[in-house]
């Protein structure tokens, strides 16, 4: 009978899931049969490339050690930015890249849906409750928030089927329980996104520590096992953690972050509120463009998009700190301390924690607030299993939050209704008169989540008085109307249009793998006609403007772009502060003289708005970028000049002088004559290129590419030794004659650290062969 029992449980666990994963494919039917995408914020101009370039390099036919398409070259597998070793990212390759791309974010959605409800269930708590508990967290803002920053999104959608392993090894070890830890773990470790993994391994240590106080868990144990799940993760992720690190030594990361840039997306103290009134600073749909919190958020925008679970969260959760729940210390702990790291400077903890060197590499304080927001949401979903199961107290406590959450949400109504709210709202958040139509939006959202704080109240109070399954299916529709109604709006899509070329990418020559672009426009975008082009195009701006490193989607080549991420190599930005230097000098021509340096065929500057409006395009087929043609030399050639500097000052000083009229050579070495010198033929690979030239005497070879220690070349078959040239890329010295250079890249570390990789998971899986197998003796000899 109990074997029926058990499973019948797992038939209507099944039933759950399933219906969780059909909630979450309608939510996104659009986008995976329509053919609409996700675009906002950084997927489209960094990830939508991005995943382009690593798509392109997997299907090459040789292992992507190395992307040509980004700052004339850089470390591919090595860098963990571009996740090339997740197991999930390979999603990328079914059907059409768009397709796939869009197919690899949505299965994190089912991941979180599906993890959270086995980790509540795991807890144990009942279904209802783990259902509350998973629409919370799988459809809720705080992660829908993190999607377009995909590391972020891609560790916390992982991370309560992590949590859900790890438990189970706590409570019952064995050899398949501590695989399955291991290899769900190691393949979230691959992400390398240290902060939102410390903050998760922060829960689960939390998490354990309960267990010791409330189950009879010896903590040596607990330590024992956690220990052994780490090991075993990070020798499993070994292939991307090893060379990753030995990247960052080579990155700009090296060097750490300036004070003013890791203060930077610090949260607003007040932001907590946002727990029950969800646009409190701002409407999360970029089409309405009403964000009217921009002064309260260092950057004008925050991080996290969203912190808002739904309101339940908030109720739950605040009456579980009422009644004195168990958990109630732990959970409030960790809200308050991810509250004190989230709002970064504006506590002296942030500055200390960096003068002390341990905050150097934080960019983003507000990611904490992810810490408190996760803890509350499992609090409030084990609130939920009391209150469903009739605790007196729990009932009494969930009324009073209600109230208190009620009230709350009403303060921003009860203000909107009054007289004067348009010029009182738009003072207080320092708004001009442009702003003004934000202030009815900003009513009819607020009003809209005092509604649903009242409907939820309402049906608190209802469940004495309704039978309990028609009260599951009215709570069921609420919950699910409030997460999805702020997760829409945050995960906004574009037209499957939006995700073909522009009408721009015609403009260029077609032969694109042999020169690269500069958009010198990107370098300059606070100026008033830009923000005007933003205002008229709106979304289709950010394509037709190919800006930042969108080109590389249609196969584009580019060089000296902004470092969003500042992994580029230590001589990408020695060249790009030299740039800088030379620009803000004054000196005009900037882009034409290191463009002359770096093979820039074509200059992209931002077109006047009156000029983009006069030619009557729609916005589809708009055309906001000006395109320049300016003389290239080629990814490999001989330069007419060789000028000796001691460093960047010196090429800087030689440019504002002389300029750049003919091939020319900055070198820190002596170097030969410059001498006619001829590339014949040349044939590029993923990580190699083979060059065929002819000199008439030694001569200096440029090869317009990012120089790394992995790199190495021959003449004829020779060892060569590379050289510095033009301070971010490198050459060598070839004798007079017909000569055969070939450069290849090759990483030894990530062939080292696969191995070690692939040893770990069959260690593992043969571990938990041999562990199993006296069990089976015995069953046999009983």
């Amino acid at each position: 009978m109990p074997m029926v029992v058990a499973e019948n449980a797992r038939h209507r666990d099944l039933w759950c899931i399933a219906l969780l994963v059909a909630i979450a494919t309608v939510f996104f039917s659009d986008v995976l049969f329509v053919g609409s995408n996700f675009y906002y914020r950084d997927l489209f101009v960094y990830h939508f490339p991005m995943k382009s370039v690593v798509r392109e390099a997997m299907l090459s036919g040789e292992f992507p050690f190395w992307n040509r398409h980004y700052s004339a070259g850089q470390p591919l597998a090595a860098n963990p930015a571009y996740e090339l070793f997740y197991p999930l990212q390979w999603l990328i390759l079914v059907g059409p890249y768009p397709f796939g791309f869009a197919l690899h974010i949505v299965v994190h959605v089912y991941v979180a849906l599906i993890g959270m409800y086995l980790l509540l269930r795991e807890l144990p708590l009942g279904r209802s409750a783990s259902m509350f508990g998973a629409l919370s967290f799988g459809l809720g803002g705080l992660l829908h928030g993190t999607m377009t920053m995909l590391p972020t999104f891609f560790v916390w959608a992982l991370a309560p089927i992590v949590g859900w392993s790890v438990l189970r090894v706590l409570r019952q070890p064995n050899g398949k329980r501590f695989a399955v830890a291991a290899v769900l773990a190691g393949i979230q470790l691959i992400i390398a996104e240290p902060m939102a993994i410390l903050q998760m391994w922060m829960l689960i240590a939390t998490g354990a520590l309960l267990m010791v106080r409330t189950t009879g868990l010896r903590l040596a144990r607990a330590f024992a096992a956690l220990l052994l799940v780490g090991i075993l993760s990070a020798l499993i992720a070994a292939v991307q953690l090893i060379p990753a690190i030995d990247h960052a030594r080579n990155s700009a990361r090296s060097r750490g972050l300036p004070y003013n840039q890791v203060r930077q997306y610090a949260m607003p103290v007040a932001r907590p509120l946002e727990l029950a009134i969800p646009h409190l600073y701002g409407s999360f749909d970029p089409f309405t463009r009403a964000f009217w919190g921009v002064s309260a958020f260092d950057r004008g925008s925050p991080y996290l998009a969203c912190l808002y679970n739904g309101i339940g969260v908030l109720i739950f959760a605040l009456a579980g700190f009422v009644s004195r729940a168990r958990g109630a210390g732990a959970v409030g702990s960790l809200a308050i301390a991810s509250y004190v790291l989230a709002i970064g400077d504006r506590t002296p903890l942030l500055h200390a924690l960096y003068s002390a060197g341990v905050a150097r590499g934080i960019r983003y304080p507000e990611k904490f607030a992810a810490l408190g927001i996760v803890a509350i949401t499992l609090f409030a979903a084990t609130v939920a299993d009391r209150f469903l199961s009739g605790d007196v107290q729990t009932r009494r406590a969930v009324i009073v939050a209600g109230v208190i959450v009620v009230a709350i949400s009403a303060i921003p109504v009860t203000w909107s209704i009054m007289p004067r709210f348009p010029e009182s709202f738009l003072t207080f958040w320092q708004l001009s008169l442009y702003d003004l139509r934000v202030a009815s939006i900003a009513r009819a959202k607020w009003i809209l989540g005092f509604c649903v704080s009242a409907a939820a109240l309402a049906l608190l109070l209802a469940l004495p008085r309704l039978d309990r399954r028609p009260w599951l299916l009215l709570a069921f529709t609420l919950v699910l109307f409030d997460v999805g109604v702020v997760g829409n709006e945050i995960v906004s899509r574009l037209p499957k249009s939006y995700f073909s070329p522009p009408d721009a990418v015609t403009l260029f020559d077609p032969q694109r793998s042999t020169y690269a672009l500069l958009h010198r426009g990107d370098w300059n975008p606070e100026t008033q006609n830009h923000k005007n082009l933003e205002r008229l195009l709106g979304p289709w701006f950010t394509r037709n403007a190919l800006k930042v490193f969108s080109p590389a989607a249609w196969g584009f080549r580019s060089v000296l772009e902004l470092d969003f991420d500042e992994t580029a190599l230590l001589p990408t930005h020695d060249m790009l502060d030299a740039m800088m230097r030379l620009g803000n000098s004054g000196f005009t021509p900037w882009a034409e003289s290191f463009g002359a340096i770096s093979n820039v065929r074509y200059i992209i500057d931002y077109r006047l708005l009156a000029d983009v409006a006069a030619e009557g395009r729609d916005i589809e087929h708009s055309r906001p970028i000006r395109i320049t043609r300016v003389a290239d030399v080629g990814r490999y050639y001989f330069p007419e000049q060789v000028i000796q500097v001691r460093g960047p000052d010196d090429v800087i000083a030689f440019m504002r002088r002389s300029g750049i009229r003919r091939p020319t050579a900055f070198v820190g070495f002596a170097p030969p004559l410059p001498s006619r010198g001829n590339v014949l033929r040349i044939v590029e690979r993923a990580n190699s290129a083979t060059v065929d030239v002819q000199c008439a005497a030694d001569a200096l070879f440029v090869a317009t590419v990012t120089r790394h220690k992995y790199w190495r070349a021959t003449v004829d078959g020779r060892a060569a030794r590379l050289l510095p040239v033009n301070i971010a890329y490198q050459g060598l010295i070839v004798p007079a004659g017909k000569h055969r250079i070939e450069m290849r890249y090759r990483n030894p570390l990530v062939i080292w650290s696969a191995a070690l990789s692939l040893a770990t998971l069959v260690a593992c899986g043969l571990g938990t062969i041999a562990l199993r197998q006296p069990r089976r003796r015995l069953q046999s000899e009983s």
